[in-house]
Formats: structure tokens, C-alpha cells, sequence
């Protein structure tokens, strides 16, 4: 805009005698026209490429002097398609983006996954059942179904790792839960006679399977008192093993909150690590009652693999990373170049679609195992890496340079990412469906850790929220303070996010789409009340 400035000044500076004549007048005029013209020129030489984001007509990044390869700006639509330049500049120091973690960030720490008992040594084995899953703690394994736990008996907890502050949150007693199952069996007895009256009559042998399946999940779950969870096998702020042996992650954490609704404590979680490939065999066979592992909601998913979601957790989008070096500003110069994807994600399929839809002749590199691909990338096997955004930041956190890789600013796919568990126990599914509701609304009402943790009485929409939830968890076997408990636990969705992923962790993501749909982002929770 400096030099549009200078042009017009000058040009108002100038001492012109007004023509007498229409030539000379309009003569006048086309100079004036031209000095313009060249003073929007002159700023915009700054822009050496320019890259669509969306398609042709969609929004547009440009390479701006002093930008290093791969870093770009926004430009209005007016900037898109200049010319490159003719001549080169000189690189200046590269200034992070604001998502870019502060300082050198190691990668988790890597621990050997946990086996199942009587495989031949992978978690894959599909002779495994949920009573063969091991967990492990620093000095020893144990077998689950030998760990039976009381929800008030505090002495005993499954072989995981221990939940740093949770040690002294409240618990669920053994008279609440006694209380709620007496209510539920009460009502589903009640339940089941009116269902009779209205329905044909059926045999001793359907009806007694159709009571029994109302809570089978959660009677299994009390009788063995923890709660098996499928996770990430490694994936930063999503589900990962610290250095000392934590288990830490968004997705951990909800493991955590659903223990204390139904088993009164975020410690009774055993975390079975799973490959992309493997998890929803793991859950379709019962040896999960969770499946918490960052996976996109899809109806193909839903109607063929008789799974249920619960709701969204975190709202993404699949995008590419790349390094820097290879001086790229959107995933349109991806021709001729190789890009590597893991099997069995609806990422492939997202890059099939996306290289087809714009006749891009990019060579696709797939890999089963993520540990693999990411070490293919490092190593410069590939070019770019795809998958859902939110992984491509974790993953890029982990690597041994993190400012020397970007993330593309394309964005080519919806993925509504959320727990997934299995379509045959209505109330299983309901009880995982609004704790996830229950961590939303927390926030959306300003319930904190912090709040819920303290005693004496909540009040105002804090009570509602906690009483509504109490009333209506009673019918699925609940705590009347089942809420209060989840958020004292592991806080709201807001602390979660920001403890695990948020700016002021080593991901340091922003909320963006995963804000409260009060505060412009998409998160938003029936009402509880």
C-alpha cells in the first residue's frame, strides 16, 4: 500500500495545466490512470507463487518475500495468479506459525504393547477374549478377571498406570451403585411386562435374552471392575505413554471419565494400544468396551460394521504434512511427487478421491504400520504425509525437528471424530453418549475441576446441569452425582483439551472448530436438564 501511497502523492504534487482540449484532457486522464496502475503493481511484486486452497475458485495462499519454503499468506482474491517473479530473493529467518510448539519437544516414550493372554503375541489375535486382556504396570502384569473390585474398595484397582491427581477424588459407594442397579432392574422389569402385553407372546428362552441385554456392558464391566478401553498406540496428545509410563491423551482421558461414572474411579481403566487395522475387530469381539482411539464417524462404518458413535470429541479434517525443503505452499504441486498414507483410515481413500478430483499424478505410499510411515517420512521416502490434521501436529511434535515440517493448508475432508462402542446394548451406548454430552455442557455452564472437586452445594445452571444429569443417569444405573464426579476427575471438555492439546501444551493447538458453539466453533451438547 506504501507505494500506491507514494504514487498518488506524487501525482498530486504535480503542477498540470489543464488542457484546453478533449485530448488533452483525456490524455491527462489515461497518465493518471497509468500512475495508478503501476503503484498497485509495484506492491504486488511481493508475491513470488500463489497456490488455490479449495479447488480454483476457492481461497488463495501466496509465497511472500522473506517467507521461507513451505510458509505462506493469505492474500485477498485480487492477489491470486500473479506471475511469479523473475528474480529470487534471499531467504530470511524462518518464524514459526503460531500452532508450532515452543522449543524442542521429545517424542513420547515408547513402551512395548500390552499382549493377550494365550495369543501368539500380537493384540490382532482373534482368539482373544475380553477377560484374556492384560495390563501392565512398572513391575508387573496382571490378569483383569482376576482383579474383582467393589466400586468403594479402594484398595484394590486394575494394573495400569495411575492417573496423576486423581488419587483423591470422590468416589461412588457401594450403597449408590446397589441403589441405582435396584432402581434399573425395577424398571426394566416393569418394562419388559409392558412390552409383553403389547407384543405376541414369545418363548421363555427370547425373553429371557431380551431382558439380559439391557445392560450386559455395564454388569460386565462392575464385575470386573475396570474398564476396558481401546487407544492409539502412539499418538501424541491423543493417546500416548509418557516417560514414566502414563498413559495421556484427549482420548485417555474420556477411558477415565466414563471408569468414574460407572466404576466411581478414573484408575479402573485397562488401555489396550490398537493399529488402525485392528480396532474394530478388538471391539466387535468384545475384548474393548470402548473404543476411544481419534476415529472419524462414518455411515459406511455405522450400517456395516454394527458399530455405534457416541457423539463428536474432536472435530478435524484431513490435510499433508510436508518438510520444508521440498519449498511447497499447497497440496496442488503435489504431481509427481510421493505422498504416504496408513492402510485401513479413510485417509486413503480421501487421497485417492482428492488426486483424482484434480487430475494430480502423485505416487501414493501406504503403509499398515504408523511407526513405520513416520520413519519412512523422516527419513525422505516420502514427500508428504496425510491424515487427519490433528494427527499430522502430534506426529509432527514427535519427529526429530519439528520446525523444519509444515502442515499444507488444504484441508479436504470432514472428520467428526468421537468413542465408538457396539450397537448391541442401548444402554451402554447411552451411558458413553452422555458423559460425552456431560464434559461439553460442564464447560458451556463453566463447571470446572476445580468447582466440582470443592464441597458444599453448586448453584445455578452448575446444579442444573448436575441434578438433570443425576435424575435422568439413574434410569441407566448411575450415581445421582455420577457428573459432578466425571468433572472432579478429569475436568471439563475445555481443561481436557487445553491440558492435553491446547497452547499451552507441546501441541499447542488452537480450539478452532473444536470451540463451544457460543464462542464461533462447532462443539455443542444436548441439553442434560
Amino acid at each position: 500500500m506504501r507505494s500506491l501511497f507514494d504514487g498518488l502523492s506524487a501525482v498530486g504534487r504535480m503542477r498540470i495545466q489543464a488542457p484546453r482540449s478533449w485530448l488533452g484532457r483525456l490524455i491527462v486522464g489515461l497518465g493518471l490512470i497509468l500512475s495508478v496502475q503501476l503503484a498497485v503493481e509495484a506492491q504486488a511484486v511481493d508475491y513470488k507463487l500463489c497456490a488455490f486452497r479449495e479447488g480454483p475458485d476457492g481461497p488463495c495462499s501466496c509465497q511472500v518475500k522473506g517467507d521461507s519454503a513451505g510458509q505462506f499468506t493469505n492474500v485477498d482474491e485480487n492477489k491470486c495468479g500473479r506471475r511469479p517473479l523473475d528474480e529470487e530473493y534471499e531467504d530470511e529467518e524462518y518464524i514459526a506459525p503460531s500452532y508450532a510448539p515452543k522449543g524442542p519437544i521429545p517424542g513420547p516414550a515408547r513402551a512395548p504393547r500390552p499382549q493377550l493372554a494365550g495369543s501368539d503375541g500380537t493384540t490382532g489375535d482373534s482368539s482373544a477374549s475380553s477377560d484374556d486382556v492384560k495390563t501392565t504396570t512398572d513391575d508387573s502384569t496382571v490378569d483383569t478377571d482376576s482383579v474383582k473390585t467393589s466400586a468403594d474398595d479402594s484398595s484394590s484397582s486394575p494394573a495400569t498406570p495411575q492417573n496423576s491427581g486423581a488419587a483423591d477424588e470422590p468416589s461412588v459407594t457401594s450403597e449408590q451403585l446397589d441403589t441405582a442397579e435396584q432402581t434399573l432392574a425395577a424398571e426394566t422389569a416393569a418394562a419388559s411386562k409392558k412390552d409383553a402385553a403389547e407384543e405376541p407372546a414369545a418363548s421363555e428362552n427370547e425373553t429371557a435374552v431380551t431382558t439380559e441385554t439391557k445392560q450386559t456392558t455395564l454388569k460386565e464391566v462392575r464385575d470386573r471392575g475396570v474398564l476396558n478401553c481401546g487407544v492409539n498406540t502412539e499418538l501424541l496428545g491423543f493417546s500416548a505413554l509418557s516417560g514414566v509410563g502414563e498413559w495421556q491423551g484427549i482420548d485417555v482421558d474420556f477411558c477415565r471419565a466414563v471408569a468414574i461414572a460407572v466404576l466411581g474411579s478414573a484408575d479402573k481403566v485397562a488401555f489396550l494400544p490398537l493399529g488402525a487395522d485392528e480396532r474394530f475387530t478388538a471391539l466387535q469381539q468384545g475384548r474393548i468396551d470402548l473404543l476411544s482411539r481419534n476415529t472419524t464417524w462414518t455411515m459406511s462404518r455405522v450400517i456395516e460394521l454394527g458399530v455405534e458413535f457416541a457423539g463428536v470429541s474432536y472435530f478435524d479434517g484431513q490435510g499433508f504434512l510436508t518438510r520444508h525443503d521440498r519449498g511447497l505452499v499447497s497440496a496442488q504441486q503435489l504431481d509427481g511427487l510421493k505422498v504416504c498414507v496408513q492402510s485401513g483410515t479413510t485417509s486413503e481413500a480421501n487421497l485417492d478421491y482428492y488426486l483424482k478430483n484434480l487430475e494430480i499424478k502423485a505416487e501414493k505410499i501406504v503403509f499398515v504400520n504408523k511407526a513405520e510411515l513416520l520413519a519412512a517420512y523422516e527419513a525422505g521416502a516420502c514427500d508428504a504425509y496425510t491424515a487427519d490434521r490433528s494427527a499430522l501436529l502430534s506426529d509432527r511434535a514427535g519427529l526429530a525437528a519439528p520446525d523444519m515440517h509444515e502442515v499444507l493448508p488444504e484441508t479436504i475432508s470432514k472428520e467428526p471424530l468421537g468413542p465408538v462402542v457396539r450397537q448391541d446394548d442401548r444402554g451402554w451406548i447411552e451411558i458413553v453418549r452422555w458423559t460425552l454430552a456431560g464434559l461439553i455442557n460442564a464447560e458451556e455452564v463453566r463447571l470446572t475441576r476445580e468447582k466440582a472437586s470443592a464441597e458444599g452445594d453448586l448453584d445455578g445452571d452448575m446444579k442444573r446441569l448436575v441434578d438433570g444429569a443425576g435424575q435422568s443417569g439413574k434410569r441407566l444405573g448411575l450415581a445421582a452425582n455420577w457428573l459432578r464426579l466425571v468433572v472432579s476427575g478429569v475436568g471439563n471438555y475445555g481443561e481436557v483439551f487445553e491440558a492435553n492439546i491446547g497452547k499451552s501444551s507441546p501441541i499447542g493447538m488452537d480450539r478452532g472448530m473444536n470451540a463451544l458453539w457460543k464462542r464461533g466453533g462447532l462443539l455443542f451438547a444436548p441439553p442434560m436438564w
